[in-house]
């Protein structure tokens, strides 16, 4: 008689551990595609517990609505984030719809019935950092991921995930070592930090260098202009804020390379040199980052597989709602270009 297919033979098959193996065929979570991979050996293998609900696991065809809380200005970054939401969508068949909601001309209710009568099985969201409308969408009772997040805590911790980058840690990496390289204390970080999750991370992240390396900061050595009433776009605005500063900076941590390039900017016009007289540190790693002189040192994140990502989370929460909710995060990689070579 034919010795029956086990665990443990497809998990040799396939040199996986038998636990991932067990998981994928009982329904509980791994990761998307190694559940579809254990699936299919399965079959092949004609593995006798198969049954046809696992057949079906992850191969249903979802609904998904992806809403953004304003308008997208820096398509450099969102494009191929968009992209690789698109692309899981058209491999997996999904049908995707997508919204800007603006707070000023849509009620909230208008917004709640056209989800409602749209039907969908999740929804991704990109840009949404208003506390309020964060909490009402969450509050919808639909899966959701969020790409990066509100700044402020908010009261519902039910049915979503958010998908970010490893801010904290980068600016950390930084600061520390353009310490070790330069002996570089003074930074100044330029950004609002309550603009989202992402950029307050990497003003904590830039904190916890300093003191890692044994510098002292305060909040007046920092431009945290609010950016409702502050452009950051404005070399001049930006340059009215360095002459306030009590020393002249190391460094200018940069939320992201927008700033950054604007930063460079507003100290051509103080007759200062970057790289020679400071250093200036951005995030993204767009184009706003090599198309200046000197080209500045960025983090580049692989944004079409951060899209990708934040679908697939979206899929596990969808088929296993009933998980805690998670904050996945994504390694970037430190760039480093003239702005920091002296």
């Amino acid at each position: 008689m034919k010795k029956a297919v086990t665990i443990k033979d497809i998990a040799e098959q396939l040199n996986l551990s038998r636990n991932t193996v067990a998981k994928a065929l009982n329904g509980q979570y791994v990761p998307e595609q190694t559940r579809e991979t254990v699936l299919k050996k399965a079959q092949e293998m004609n593995y006798k517990s198969l049954n046809v609900s696992h057949i079906e696991v992850g191969s249903k065809k979802y609904r998904i609505l992806l809403v953004s809380g304003k308008p997208l200005n820096n398509m450099n970054y969102f494009i191929p984030l968009i992209k690789g939401i698109e692309n899981f969508c058209y491999d997996k068949n999904f049908e995707l719809f997508q919204y800007t909601y603006n707070k000023d001309r849509t009620p909230f209710t208008a917004f709640a019935d056209y989800v409602k009568g749209l039907n969908v099985d999740g929804i991704v969201a990109i840009e949404c950092f208003d506390k309020s409308f964060v909490e009402k969408i969450i509050n919808f009772g639909i899966p959701i991921c969020f790409n990066d997040f509100t700044a402020f805590d908010v009261s519902v911790t039910r049915n979503y995930d958010i998908i970010s980058t490893n801010d904290e840690q980068s600016f950390c990496d930084a600061v520390k070592l353009l310490y070790a390289k330069y002996k570089l204390t003074k930074f100044t970080f330029v950004g609002d930090i309550k603009h989202c999750l992402s950029f307050r991370e990497r003003y904590m992240g830039m904190l916890k260098g300093i003191s890692t390396v044994k510098g002292t900061h305060s909040r007046k050595e920092d431009i945290l202009c609010n950016d409702e009433s502050f452009d950051y776009g404005d070399a001049n605005a930006i340059k009215t804020e360095i002459l306030k500063l009590p020393y002249k900076s190391e460094c200018f941590i940069c939320c992201n390379d927008f700033i950054a390039r604007t930063v460079c900017n507003a100290l051509k016009l103080l007759d200062m040199n970057v790289p020679r007289d400071t250093f200036a540190v951005g995030f993204d790693n767009v184009s706003e980052a090599v198309s200046m002189n000197p080209e500045i040192t960025s983090f580049s994140v692989d944004k079409d597989f951060l899209g990708r990502e934040t679908m697939r989370a979206l899929v596990q929460r969808i088929e296993t709602p009933d998980i805690p909710s998670r904050t996945i995060t994504v390694s970037t990689n430190c760039i480093q270009r003239a702005s920091t070579d002296r």
